[in-house]
């Protein structure tokens, strides 16, 4: 049941059950034993490095140092882009500092269990991710705040109150527990800082520091359409699927504002839908959190 808890913040979103949605799901498809990726980039190289990387930058006056060219554009690599010591590149991420947002969150874990409620996010990018989860018909189940490389967050129903390092959470979970990179699988972005294209098996990858088996799957606009991590050695994978984008003016600020994602171990395969609701980019006041009175401390997963 934990695993339920780490998909929307490697963290409490088995307190997001509430009423069992007697609707039918739509059906999606089977988690994939790999991540699509794409199959026309065999053209992309880069003359500085064995791993080849890809940005657009179209019009440019810069040197360039490599070109993919596909039936529908041609997408140059900008060397200011790229890291000279690494071959990595910045790719993918937004330019929004401050991000408040509302969701309606759909959880599915097989067989019947399927069920529905409220997410809420504030975050301060890189430094604060503040959460609350509420049931279908209005009450608050859960809600917490990482800040400072540490997770609080309190269990409402079981009065529990989790206070556990991003460090220990990662490595009880097996999963990525990084401020940076759980703002990033919402708002929809790379999780890794560098990405890499690896023209021998036409994939993209992250910066290996990062986590891992962690891949991801850009549209022509260089904007990221699935994020995943094929954990092989412990039998993990989380897929983030983003089907939508926010409509703004500045494409900056376009977070994903639909996104499926998939939690899958040995066990089971557990499904969570996200849709944005209501959303601001302002700066945010303040991110309240206090622990009541009554509840019992856990300082492990």
């Amino acid at each position: 049941m934990k695993n339920a808890f780490i998909i929307p913040l490697l963290m409490g979103v088995t307190a997001c059950y509430s009423q069992k949605n007697t609707k039918i799901p739509a059906p999606f498809r089977e988690f994939p034993k790999e991540m699509a990726v794409p199959t026309d980039n065999k053209n992309i190289r880069n003359d500085n490095t064995n791993e080849s990387v890809v940005t657009i930058s179209p019009n440019t006056e810069d040197k360039i140092i490599g070109k993919q060219e596909t039936a529908s554009e041609v997408v140059y690599v900008n060397e200011k882009l790229a890291d000279t010591k690494t071959g990595g590149i910045v790719l993918g991420h937004l330019s929004w500092e401050h991000f408040s947002g509302r969701y309606d969150i759909d959880i599915d874990l097989g067989g019947e269990q399927q069920y529905n409620g409220v997410m809420s996010f504030r975050m301060k990018r890189d430094s604060i991710f503040w959460f609350s989860i509420s049931a279908s018909i209005g009450f608050q189940i859960a809600k917490g705040i990482i800040k400072n490389d540490t997770l609080h967050a309190l269990d409402l129903l079981q009065k529990n109150y989790y206070r556990i390092s991003l460090k220990e959470l990662q490595s009880s979970t097996q999963l990525p527990a990084q401020i940076g990179a759980l703002q990033r699988l919402f708002s929809g972005e790379t999780l890794s800082q560098l990405i890499y294209f690896n023209s021998a098996d036409s994939t993209f990858r992250g910066d290996a520091s990062f986590y891992p088996g962690y891949a991801v799957k850009f549209d022509p606009s260089n904007r990221v359409l699935q994020n995943a991590i094929n954990d092989e050695v412990n039998g993990r994978y989380l897929w983030a699927d983003y089907t939508n984008r926010l409509q703004v003016e500045n494409p900056k600020y376009s977070v994903a504002s639909q996104t499926s994602l998939f939690l899958k171990d040995a066990l089971k395969t557990i499904r969570l839908d996200v849709r944005l609701k209501t959303s601001s980019f302002e700066p945010i006041p303040s991110y309240p959190f206090n622990v009541p009175n009554g509840y019992t401390l856990m300082e492990t997963w």
